[in-house]
């Protein structure tokens, strides 16, 4: 990031990489399991516990102290019995489980039909050697202003995972003119752009999402904030691939680089 960045910008990039770096961010995310209802009620090589899934609910349950419960009615439902604890989960997103060892932390996270643990571990090296997100020199001209036409809809996106697809909110389109043509992006949530560019999977990470700036008809997307998803950082991600024909026809050499996913 070059001096010339502005002041509210270098405040955006140090949030960022505050938020990497937490004990249970992105960077500590060291495996993914998914639960097979087939399975029955079996352990998880290096997971405390016994595991099983029923319909949607998943159920956890171990012996003494293995594990300390995080989270609590009414996403868990806690049963003890002597030394015994048995817990069912059934909320329908994602629910900070527990935890044990050196604060390694499970999530239950569900992905279309299944359930899944993610583990999160503080001491992953990904984590505790981080320095920050390698980030191309801020330009100002990479600031894109467009038109915002409001168009509610749901559209379906790919992810990380190829057997997975998601449904994800819409308010509308943005159009931005771009080398002498009209070039329509699908925003999503509430006013992100999820895209690729010319640089996408050499230079940069394979997609990049981007806060947009919506005030009527109006929208401004500064491509210097442009950042990675989970899935450039980690190979247990599950991240949404852009919208179709969310592609920006220049090489956006602004915002976070490319990075390479690894395990830990």
């Amino acid at each position: 990031m070059t001096a010339s960045a502005p002041e509210d910008l270098l405040a955006f990039r140090t949030r960022r990489e505050s938020e990497l770096a937490a004990p249970h961010g992105v960077l500590s995310q060291v495996g993914l399991h998914w639960v097979d209802p087939a399975d029955g009620a079996h352990a998880i090589d290096g997971l405390p516990g016994t595991w099983r899934r029923e319909d949607e609910v998943l159920e956890v349950g171990w012996e003494g102290e293995a594990l300390e419960l995080l989270a609590d009615a009414p996403e868990a439902l806690v049963e003890r019995h002597g030394g015994n604890t048995l817990v069912r989960v059934g909320a329908a997103g994602d629910v900070r489980l527990a935890r044990f060892g050196q604060d390694v932390q499970i999530d239950v996270i569900r992905r279309g039909d299944r359930i899944g643990l993610r583990v999160l571990d503080p001491s992953a090296p990904r984590r505790t050697g981080f320095e920050g997100v390698p980030v191309f020199d801020h330009d100002p001209d990479l600031v894109l202003t467009g038109r915002f036409t409001p168009q509610p809809q749901e559209v379906t996106v790919g992810s990380f995972l190829p057997w997975l697809s998601s449904r994800l909110p819409s308010p509308g389109l943005a159009v931005f003119e771009i080398a002498g043509r009209e070039v329509e992006l699908v925003v999503t949530g509430a006013s992100t752009l999820i895209f690729t560019d010319e640089t996408s999977g050499t230079e940069s990470a394979d997609w990049r999402q981007v806060p947009a700036r919506i005030d009527g008809d109006r929208v401004e997307v500064d491509l210097n904030r442009s950042l990675n998803f989970p899935s450039a950082f980690s190979v247990w991600a599950t991240c949404p691939r852009p919208p179709a024909g969310n592609h920006l026809p220049l090489a956006v050499r602004a915002g976070e680089r490319r990075v390479e996913p690894t395990e830990r």
